[in-house]
């Protein structure tokens, strides 16, 4: 009776640990395409309306500077022939000075948007970090992975969660 009962412990136990065991191998993972969630998202369009209107009068100016230098470059081409050796100098000098103006605008404008885009693109990252775990949660995912980053995956084994993603950051 001892030995049936020491017996029939023992097979429960063994049991019990292969459950166990088997459900610490079981690892429910989940995949998202950063690139498609950032493609499908109202937010990054909206993000690059607002900085085209915030920084679209700097630009123009740029632009039309720009224009000007073409405009200079071309004159000097077609009439350099016929100009005489001080009008040449002076038009060298012309452009090299709008090419300086342009060079010391365009470069803080560029950072100052690059800057802007940044600080607009750490929200956005937010929203979607706050997406993922939410996501995860709820589905009882015990790992969310990023597809760019990760060399193989069995689709069968493991979901993509990129549009759920982009569904919960969307309402937002």
């Amino acid at each position: 009776m001892k030995k049936l009962f020491k017996t029939s412990a023992m097979a429960l136990m063994a049991t019990l640990m292969m459950g166990a065991s088997a459900s610490a191998f079981a690892h429910k993972v989940g995949l998202i395409d950063m690139q498609s969630i950032y493609s499908q998202l109202p937010q990054m369009a909206k993000i690059e309306q607002t900085l085209k209107s915030e920084f679209a009068e700097r630009r123009q100016e740029l632009e039309k500077l720009q224009g000007d230098i073409r405009f200079e470059a071309e004159k000097f081409k077609r009439e350099s022939a016929t100009m005489s050796e001080e009008q040449q100098t002076a038009l060298r000098k012309k452009i090299q000075g709008m090419q300086q103006e342009l060079a010391e605008k365009g470069r803080p404008l560029e950072q100052e948007i690059k800057t802007r885009q940044n600080q607009e693109l750490a929200k956005v990252q937010k929203l979607i970090v706050d997406a993922i775990e939410e996501v995860a949660k709820k589905g009882k995912y015990d790992e969310v992975r990023v597809k760019e980053t990760t060399i193989y995956f069995n689709p069968d084994k493991v979901s993509d969660l990129s549009d759920k993603i982009v569904e919960v950051v969307s309402k937002k």
